[in-house]
């Protein structure tokens, strides 16, 4: 399916709401970095994914955008680590993906704007990401450069957002 076709009518919802796509974003996670997610990773996908499971707990928060047959097309999360955490603790937008064949749709805008929402309903009063690669996404949404850090990996910007409150 193109994605005209799968990027219309799109839908956001908690993992927990849609458990069929658990195999396809451990997946996408070992694809998409496979430095932590791979066979010689320090990162296991499947746990992170479990972990948003979990009832009762406040963070970590899985979404995924799916289509009109529930066919995952993306996926956010929301977690209290994330590098840059130890200088700003709350929460924290990670784990942004979009697979390949959508991207360029506005689906990772939608993801964002759903992970915005859900840390605001969590009553937290901001959010924060640190990414090395959506930085025009999150600037477009208001979001504000507050520090880049200079890990071996190369530069990565931490952005925050206040959440308006009602």
């Amino acid at each position: 399916m193109s994605c005209d076709q799968a990027c219309q009518n799109v839908t956001i919802a908690a993992l927990g709401n849609a458990p069929a796509a658990m195999d396809t974003l451990e997946t996408w996670f070992i694809d998409e970095w496979p430095g932590w997610y791979g066979p010689d990773g320090p990162g296991d996908a499947r746990q992170d994914l479990e972990k948003c499971l979990q009832p009762g707990t406040r963070l970590p928060r899985c979404l995924v955008a799916l289509d009109s047959g529930d066919r995952p097309l993306g996926t956010v999360s929301l977690r209290d680590t994330s590098p840059g955490s130890d200088l700003y603790p709350g929460a924290w937008l990670t784990a942004l993906l979009v697979h390949r064949d959508f991207r360029k749709a506005g689906i990772g805008a939608e993801l964002v704007a759903a992970a915005e929402r859900q840390a605001k309903q969590l009553g937290f009063p901001e959010i924060l990401t640190a990414t090395a690669t959506a930085r025009s996404l999150v600037l477009k949404r208001d979001w504000l450069l507050i520090e880049t850090l200079h890990p071996e990996t190369g530069p990565l910007g931490i952005y925050r957002k206040t959440l308006e409150a009602d």
